[in-house]
């Protein structure tokens, strides 16, 4: 139901509040819950035949809330179906009831008004229209917020009580109302009543809400912002004023705008305050991701910088108001210049150990490999899948092999396998232990300090990429055969090694990999198939499991659904396209757009019943086990409507062989299409399963070559035109 009233049946309407108190939830487990609660709250208010005006879910690191405003005070009273046996026991053809069909409703105690008629795949069916009267909401919310609560799914999740009740932190207390009334349930140990906190530190203590409208205002009072949005705007205005005060003497300042920092501050807090601090000007010598590692994944500060060159200043963000603020910045300052020391100190050290000059202006020697990443033989993946030592060289390898595939020159795979062997050994230095999130980044700084070729040290900056969704793709050859190369590693060894995610539960992030796997293929064209790169990787595994080469293969699929989804192909025209297979990624996104392309088609309906027409014939022969001829004999065509159909296709085949084999696929369609009419003409005029097989037999070939054809596209069987 849309976020609107779908009838008045019970004008009377009320506000319902869930707030679900926990301990402290990570940032991108309050996304998570938030979304849930909205998606699975109006799913569970439609199915229970509850009205709304409005839904919302608000929330933060200790609260996650869902609001219903406009919510009827009763459930719609509906007609309800009550299948009954079938139409010829109850009725005769007439209408009219049989003996047995007078007994039906004398046992039931109905009046023939109340029977209905279905007719299902099995034949025709009598039910019974049952008149449901509604029930309260309050009757109703106590499981369906309990309901609400339990379904939902985090990626990581604990349990923590004798009901071994699972979430992503505990529950620590329960608000809910609806109206004035307090709606009654128990979770895990946990009962509701209409109580709440203030912010954690500033006003800890419970307090009494009396009704859902009141909530908002009492908790900002009680130094609590509810809504993530209205968080955002805040925080967004105070980098504003601060940006102003930097450049009052005619600076260009800026504060560097980084959304997943603001994002996770937006849902970690409840009542943000900005300030800067200044970090002494020495550590402007770090390297730019250093520096930024620093700030953000350490404090959560914001970088400021000017014409595109970092500043000694830092914008942070207090949770709770304005007192004592100045103590707030020093402490800080004083934290990130120790920060900021250590990690100047573990770059210099990382440059000793590497055997790599520190003098700018010194041509620094070339070091081997083998010296470099040695050390990642005591770094363990996992127990199964053995040490960063054995994942180099199975890079190595695999990045070979498709370079090779995709037909590289010898010059472009000597990179390729040179940045593979040197793209984990960052992971030895201290720096990258200090900061994981400089992996790549400080792989790369340390393959140009030593003086290697640009392209391998941009290689091993992408190999990660894309680490997120909002991350970009890797920009260079080298870095995207690279790339393709380590999530293909990852996520083959994962489920080799029996990590297969269920649910929700993703710990190794092998969706985010998987996607990356398709999106890399997808932007770089690459002709090759899912099944080439799965058989190489498994290939390098000491024990070979071939049977859990489909399964990869299939975790693949839903992410090429998902891709097909995002360009707004639709269910029933992803089914069709994936339906004649999904090796190839770039060709079965192409055919899947061609589909959504064709079906805007004033003739599209016409064109899927011709098309599914002659396919069902051709699924009825095999059934049949009829055989049927390669080569269509011309003298065999009888009637005039097989014959210009085979004319007319005789004279686009080729044409669409070459477009199909370039895969111009809405072009190849269109030709086919052009058979439409004569398609429809063929099968009222001419009998297929003639009685001489001879006729059928040709019939069949010719019906063959064009259904061929069209199956190079989609499977259109499974289309649903209306």
């Amino acid at each position: 139901m849309n976020d609107a009233i779908r009838n008045t049946q019970y004008a009377i309407r009320d506000t319902a509040l869930l707030e679900i108190g926990v301990e402290e939830f990570p940032p991108s487990a309050v996304q998570e819950a938030l979304t849930q609660l909205k998606e699975k709250g109006k799913e569970l208010l439609t199915s229970a035949y509850l009205d709304y005006e409005k839904i919302t879910s608000l929330g933060s690191s200790q609260r996650l809330i869902f609001l219903v405003e406009g919510l009827a005070s009763k459930q719609r009273g509906r007609i309800e179906k009550e299948m009954g046996p079938p139409k010829r026991i109850v009725l005769d053809e007439a209408g009219k009831l049989t003996p047995k069909g007078k007994a039906y409703l004398k046992a039931k105690r109905i009046k023939k008004r109340d029977l209905g008629v279905e007719n299902l795949e099995k034949g025709s069916y009598v039910y019974i229209k049952r008149k449901v009267a509604g029930k309260r909401t309050k009757d109703i919310l106590p499981s369906l917020f309990l309901e609400l609560i339990s379904s939902l799914r985090f990626s990581k999740s604990m349990r923590w009580d004798e009901e071994n009740f699972s979430f992503a932190r505990p529950i620590r207390s329960l608000l809910a109302l609806f109206g004035e009334e307090v709606v009654k349930f128990e979770v895990a140990g946990v009962s509701s009543d209409r109580k709440t906190r203030g912010h954690r530190w500033l006003s800890p203590s419970p307090v009494s809400v009396e009704n859902p409208q009141e909530y908002q205002p009492l908790l900002k009072k009680k130094w609590v912002v509810v809504d993530p949005e209205e968080r955002k705007k805040i925080i967004l205005k105070q980098i504003e004023k601060i940006a102003s005060v930097l450049n009052k003497n005619g600076g260009r300042a800026q504060i560097l705008e980084d959304n997943r920092l603001l994002e996770e501050i937006i849902y970690s807090i409840e009542y943000p305050t900005l300030f800067m601090g200044e970090f002494d000007s020495q550590f402007l010598s770090l390297p730019s991701p250093v520096l930024r590692a620093c700030l953000r994944d350490y404090q959560k500060h914001f970088s400021v910088v000017e014409g595109g060159k970092p500043r000694p200043y830092f914008v942070g963000v207090r949770e709770g108001n304005k007192k004592y603020l100045e103590e707030v910045v020093k402490g800080n300052q004083r934290v990130l210049n120790a920060r900021l020391s250590d990690a100047k100190f573990f770059l210099e050290e990382d440059k000793k150990t590497l055997s790599i000059s520190v003098h700018e202006d010194v041509k620094v020697q070339d070091i081997s490999s083998e010296k470099i990443i040695s050390p990642l033989k005591e770094i363990v993946v996992q127990e199964k899948l053995g040490s960063y030592y054995d994942k180099t060289l199975r890079l190595v390898k695999l990045a070979d092999k498709i370079a090779a595939f995709l037909g590289e020159n010898e010059k472009v795979r000597q990179r390729v396998k040179e940045a593979a062997r040197l793209c984990k050994a960052d992971l030895t230095t201290q720096i990258v232990k200090e900061f994981p999130s400089l992996q790549g980044i400080m792989g790369r700084e340390y393959a140009l300090y030593s003086g290697r070729d640009a392209r391998i040290a941009q290689a091993i900056l992408e190999h990660r990429m894309p680490r997120s969704g909002e991350d970009r793709l890797p920009q260079t050859l080298e870095g995207a055969i690279l790339a393709l190369a380590d999530k293909l590693d990852t996520l083959v060894g994962s489920f080799w090694a029996g990590f297969i995610p269920s649910g929700s539960e993703d710990p190794w992030g092998l969706r985010r990999e998987a996607q990356g796997i398709v999106e890399i293929i997808l932007d770089r064209k690459w002709e090759i198939t899912l099944d080439y790169l799965i058989e190489e990787s498994l290939k390098l595994y000491k024990k070979e499991k071939k049977e859990i080469g489909p399964k990869i293969k299939e975790f693949l699929r839903t992410r090429i659904v998902n891709i097909l989804k995002d360009r707004k192909v639709k269910t029933d025209q992803i089914k069709a396209v994936l339906g004649i297979g999904y090796d190839k990624v770039i060709e079965t996104v192409e055919r899947g757009e061609v589909l959504y392309k064709a079906s805007s088609g004033e003739k599209f309906k016409e064109e899927v019943i011709a098309i599914v027409r002659l396919i069902n014939i051709l699924k009825q022969a095999e059934r049949w086990n009829l055989k049927i001829p390669q080569k269509v004999k011309e003298e065999l065509l009888v009637e005039a409507e097989e014959k210009e159909l085979y004319h007319h296709y005789k004279k686009i085949e080729k044409k669409v062989e070459k477009l199909l084999n370039k895969q111009r696929y809405l072009e190849a369609y269109g030709s086919l299409c052009s058979l439409r009419k004569l398609i429809h003409d063929f099968f009222e005029e001419v009998l297929v399963m003639d009685e001489d097989k001879n006729l059928r037999a040709n019939r069949l070939s010719l019906l063959s070559k064009i259904g061929r054809k069209f199956a190079s596209i989609a499977d259109f069987t499974k289309l649903q035109v209306k």
